[in-house]
């Protein structure tokens, strides 16, 4: 079976991680699934950018 996912570290204060926790809670949802999705539309934004002349 082939994976499809990776794992990627990151560095982050314990105040801003307590933040991604207690805003990943709200949403009910975990903490990666909170910053996977950011990111996702992040990047959905500014590569939609990049196209536009």
């Amino acid at each position: 079976m082939v994976k499809n996912e990776t794992q990627i570290g990151i560095r982050v204060t314990n105040e801003f991680k307590a933040r991604l926790e207690a805003q990943a809670d709200k949403e009910r949802r975990s903490v990666a699934n909170l910053v996977r999705t950011v990111m996702e539309e992040y990047l959905e934004q500014h590569e939609n950018q990049d196209e536009q002349p």
